[in-house]
């Protein structure tokens, strides 16, 4: 009977172990008991980075905030999250965040979001900037092209240029924002004033101001 007994608690402990990520450890729990893991990696291209340094960060998961001293940098080109370890190496945050509020040096926070609809290349991983935060969104989407050219005299020169877009979202639709049929299809409950507001304030959609003065100007109607 002890025989059995032992046999049953092995198997028990063996899937345990085994269901578990290889590599992988609990850094955080969530508001549901749910584990956030990370796991030991290298932040390989510090040209893709949102922030050069690490910030202190408010995480979020579908159950709530979660509650951390550390501090994170976020890959925007590959939508990873990484955070520092006491000894000083890098991890990377595997569970799933969607939202990430950072405190940046100047006293102001910068979010980002993720979890909306797939558009373009981008799908629901995917973490963008919120410009404006309200029942419509207006979004940044940050991606890098890096290029590596032989000069003359000099050798090999390499360079990073960002690419920006724009996307506007209501719940997880989300558009990309290039002219006024793009902004009035997330407003229709408002499409009148609004279309009124584009033509007085004469916005251009590719002017990341105008675009925050509109969505703001929307989401205080909506309020």
């Amino acid at each position: 009977m002890k025989k059995i007994l032992f046999f049953v608690v092995s198997i028990i402990v063996s899937n345990s172990i085994t269901a578990q990520e290889v590599g992988t450890r609990i850094f955080l729990r969530d508001a549901s008991g749910l584990d956030i893991r990370s796991k030991s990696a290298s932040i390989e291209n510090a040209s893709y980075l949102f922030h050069p340094d690490y910030l202190k960060a408010s995480l979020y998961t579908r159950a709530g905030k979660l509650k951390s001293d550390a501090k994170y940098k976020l890959i925007l080109q590959e939508n990873r999250l990484f955070y520092m370890e006491a000894d000083g190496s890098d991890m990377e945050v595997v569970s799933p965040i969607y939202r990430i509020e950072f405190e940046m040096p100047n006293g102001s926070t910068t979010i980002f979001e993720k979890g909306f609809d797939v558009v373009d290349n981008l799908n629901q991983n995917n973490f963008y900037q919120v410009l404006s935060d309200g029942k419509v969104k207006l979004l940044l989407d940050t991606k890098f092209a890096t290029e590596t050219k032989m000069v003359y005299g000099t050798g090999a020169v390499t360079t990073t240029d960002k690419l920006i877009n724009y996307y506007g979202a209501n719940g997880s639709k989300i558009v990309k924002i290039a002219k006024e049929e793009n902004v009035l299809s997330l407003m229709e409950d408002k499409a009148a004033e609004i279309a009124a507001f584009i033509k007085k304030e004469k916005t251009k959609f590719k002017r990341q101001a105008d675009l925050e003065k509109l969505f703001n100007y929307y989401n205080q109607l909506v309020k």
